[in-house]
């Protein structure tokens, strides 16, 4: 059986007012993270969450010309964010590891 490489996701498009619950993700094949976060990251409310394996949390979302990406862990009270340029989150979109961890955001602060 072939498994797709994917992740669970979820997001909020607030302008085509569509969205997956980030307590219902759904799964998406790894190869459409890229061109989903095109469409959704257009406009600066909406956000995209992605999940590893361990349900620890990639969000993604624009403030101005950047991309902010957060690290949410499960059990954690606080997260990692960092920003970045667009390019640069797209790359690191469609390239994501199985399991994320602080590495693919370097120089992140820690938010309490």
């Amino acid at each position: 059986m072939n498994m797709e490489r994917g992740f669970n996701i979820y997001y909020c498009d607030f302008v085509h007012d569509s969205s997956i619950s980030s307590l219902k993700p759904e799964f998406l094949a790894a190869d459409r993270l890229v061109p989903l976060a095109e469409h959704l990251l257009a406009a600066e409310d909406n956000y995209l969450g992605v999940l590893d394996s361990a349900e620890t949390i990639l969000q993604f979302y624009l403030s101005g010309k950047d991309m902010v990406v957060e690290l949410l862990y499960p059990d954690a009270k606080g997260m990692m964010q960092t920003k970045m340029s667009l390019e640069e989150g797209m790359k690191l979109l469609g390239s994501l590891p199985d399991e994320f961890t602080e590495d693919l955001l370097p120089g992140a602060s820690f938010i309490g």
